[in-house]
């Protein structure tokens, strides 16, 4: 992999030099899968979960004695897509060798339905995951299952975004992936999800098919004064300044958010060699303008009451009581019943999370932005 020209990865993971902190949450996750757990991992977004995956799986691979598959489903709709995603990891781990496509893995191809084409310009092989429609998701899973049991070393499996599966229509998911989870016991599972309240749901209740099945594992914010350390260590290291003051005003405002403070840094460290206060503001400006068009696109979205209860969250954030008589004549938003509609269509929409007993906008840089409105 070649070194980043900018110590700030905004991304993807570039190794553990340009990896923040989070040995605690290393060390837990290790111990869980040395001591065959699974585990669910979830925060909110852009909090570093993927990050910590890869930097897990940089951990494991080192060792030799495991092998880690990372799995997507944040783009699928449905079952067959999940599968295939599956069967796409699979086969870009295992499928190519020196000699061309193994034949343990043409053979699990063929057992799924998949096809196998090659780039008339390249010449390259590609993959075509029209998976086998006759077989049932489960029996298409079974043979993904023992390819991977059949491997000499551990396997680790991370899914992510796995949350996604609640929506798909017409199967019980869930059960499904439980089923297949409980065929291959010596594989171990990271299901890994941005969005809490789902993921807890899944693995809490009684109901459910994952309940009890996992070590809970929440991601919390990376502490400042371990990105303190962080920061200062990437300018130092380049002839660069800036202080702690300065660095603290960037956490704040990110709301200790991994993704834009590592963005914020990303400018500072490009534009500046000492960098100011002034500095900063004017990179947050910029960063806000640049995302302006998109942001402008969430009022055509909503509703007006939806829109305006928004835009008063974002101003008022951290919320405690978004039905109080002191928060809805402030920001003139009419009745509370109504109000508490809007509030549970913008949760629903995972625009407005409550964390913590507050009411936030997910996305701190759209809240920025909302605010300044």
């Amino acid at each position: 992999m070649k070194e980043p020209f900018n110590p700030f990865v905004i991304n993807t993971y570039q190794g553990k030099e340009y990896f923040c902190d989070r040995e605690n949450d290393l060390k837990k996750l290790i111990s869980h899968i040395e001591n065959d757990r699974n585990v669910v991992l979830y925060a909110w977004r852009r909090l570093g979960k993927s990050a910590l995956i890869h930097r897990l799986f940089d951990e494991l691979e080192s060792s030799n004695n495991y092998e880690t598959l990372y799995i997507d489903l944040l783009a699928t709709q449905n079952i067959d897509e999940a599968i295939q995603s599956i069967s796409a990891a699979i086969y870009e781990k295992y499928g190519k060798t020196s000699k061309g496509i193994s034949a343990s893995i043409q053979k699990l191809l063929a057992s799924i339905g998949a096809t196998i084409s090659f780039n008339p310009i390249s010449g390259t092989p590609e993959l075509t995951l029209g998976i086998n429609k006759s077989k049932q998701p489960h029996q298409s899973l079974a043979s993904l299952g023992e390819f991977l049991i059949a491997r000499k070393k551990r396997i680790v499996i991370a899914i992510d975004e796995f949350q996604q599966i609640n929506d798909y229509e017409g199967t019980k998911a869930e059960a499904i992936f439980r089923s297949w989870v409980q065929q291959i016991p010596d594989v171990r599972f990271i299901f890994s999800g941005s969005h809490r309240t789902l993921m807890e749901a899944m693995f809490t209740e009684k109901k459910r098919p994952f309940y009890q099945s996992s070590m809970l594992e929440s991601l919390q914010p990376i502490s400042l004064e371990a990105y303190s350390q962080f920061i200062t260590q990437q300018f130092q290291a380049a002839k660069k300044v800036i202080d702690l003051d300065t660095i603290e005003k960037i956490y704040t405002w990110s709301r200790g958010q991994t993704y834009t403070i590592q963005l914020v840094c990303n400018h500072l460290f490009a534009n500046y060699k000492k960098v100011t206060k002034k500095d900063v503001d004017t990179v947050l400006n910029q960063i806000l303008v640049q995302q302006q068009a998109i942001y402008a696109n969430f009022q055509k979205m909503l509703t007006r009451t939806q829109w305006n209860v928004f835009r008063a969250v974002a101003k008022e954030e951290p919320l405690k009581n978004p039905l109080s008589k002191d928060f809805l004549q402030k920001h003139n938003l009419g009745a509370a019943s109504t109000v508490s509609t809007s509030l549970k269509a913008l949760e629903k929409l995972e625009l407005v999370i409550k964390d913590e007993g507050n009411y936030l906008v997910h996305e701190v840089q759209l809240a920025r932005w909302m605010a300044k409105l």
